[in-house]
């Protein structure tokens, strides 16, 4: 339902149409809704990516800083992105292993797969990430892919593949080895 001020609004900008020196107004005024509107719709598009101002920052030193015993970013980069990390942790993209007596961060778990698959859409190159998931598509029923191997064969990080490994799992499509120090995925549909 439209208020009585939106419909005045409406009325004053039909109105200066006609004026010259009121369309620039009119004009400005548009390009300002522009502004707004693209805004939203980069925030709807991007929810990750909009959470704060250096967001995309620090998802690219996140994605840059894995290897194979997770994520641990320097203590500059603590400092300078201790906001948005509260803020990826508090929606549950990854949990901050703090210790008493440390100002920063130990080390960073990545607790919600997806958002490790939004990396990797980001800055991994697609076509490993085609094959990553033809391959686990693809699983025959009792057969175990090794993913450590299979990120070394694609050149891409071992968490992402064990994040395509945990999706699968979650939609019941097979099952994944918790035996400590492995990556390793069986089909079963």
């Amino acid at each position: 339902m439209t208020s009585l001020a939106d419909w005045f609004m409406k009325a004053v900008r039909v109105g200066s149409a006609f004026n010259p020196v009121a369309a620039v107004f009119l004009q400005l005024q548009s390009e300002v809704d522009g502004i707004e509107l693209n805004r939203r719709i980069d925030n709807l598009e991007d929810p990750i990516g909009s959470i704060c101002e250096n967001s995309q920052e620090l998802c690219r030193s996140i994605y840059e800083s894995f290897d194979i015993h997770g994520v641990s970013l320097s203590n500059e980069a603590y400092k300078q992105f201790s906001r948005p990390l509260a803020l990826f942790e508090s929606k549950g993209y990854l949990k901050r292993d703090m210790y008493s007596g440390n100002k920063y961060a130990q080390g960073i778990e990545l607790v919600d797969p997806s958002f490790t698959l939004y990396l990797a859409r980001l800055f991994e190159n697609q076509k490993n990430m085609a094959d990553l998931y033809d391959l686990v598509e693809n699983c025959e029923i009792g057969v175990w892919i090794d993913g450590i191997q299979l990120a070394e064969s694609l050149n891409i990080p071992v968490e992402v593949v064990r994040s395509v490994f945990k999706i699968h799992v979650q939609n019941g499509f097979g099952i994944l080895s918790n035996e400590s120090g492995t990556c390793t995925y069986q089909g079963s549909v």
